[in-house]
């Protein structure tokens, strides 16, 4: 399905305010309610968007965050990764180039729980060699637009 500019000028604006009304978006470009309406199903339909949930983890409670870097055995990153993805703090597990195979992160409520999370649960995996474990202490820039629901 290809987009034309109508349907981008919606999703720009579900993107602004995912809460605003069919009528709203009909308003702001100058189109009916029923057009908004008959444009979002067929997006919809056509999976060009999902709607989903951002949320502040720190307000949820989650104030503690580590990002591993990881060195595995040859051919055991994608069995570790899938691993790792199962583990209930991991927000984030990716293959990657470069000195390391994977990176994945972990969010939760205490830094001794993070600790806890990496030294039981990651460094324990077969196959794992070593790893370089960073807590970020500020976010600066994260880009929701981005963020791919699958």
């Amino acid at each position: 399905m290809e987009l034309d500019n109508i349907d981008i000028a919606i999703l720009d604006l579900l993107e602004k305010d995912g809460r605003v009304s069919n009528r709203e978006v009909g308003r702001a470009l100058q189109i009916s309610e029923g057009t908004v309406r008959q444009r979002l199903k067929k997006l919809t339909e056509f999976k060009a968007f999902r709607l989903g949930l951002v949320t502040d983890m720190e307000s949820g409670g989650l104030t503690a965050s580590g990002i591993a870097r990881i060195k595995t055995l040859p051919n055991c990153a994608r069995t570790i990764a899938e691993k790792i993805a199962q583990i209930e703090s991991c927000t984030f597990v990716g293959l990657v180039l470069g000195r390391y195979d994977l990176v994945a992160i972990f969010v939760c409520e205490t830094r001794f729980q993070i600790a806890e999370v990496i030294n039981n649960h990651v460094a324990n995996l077969p196959g794992v060699i070593s790893m370089d474990v960073r807590e970020p202490v500020g976010f600066l820039k994260h880009r929701y637009e981005l963020i791919h629901i699958v």
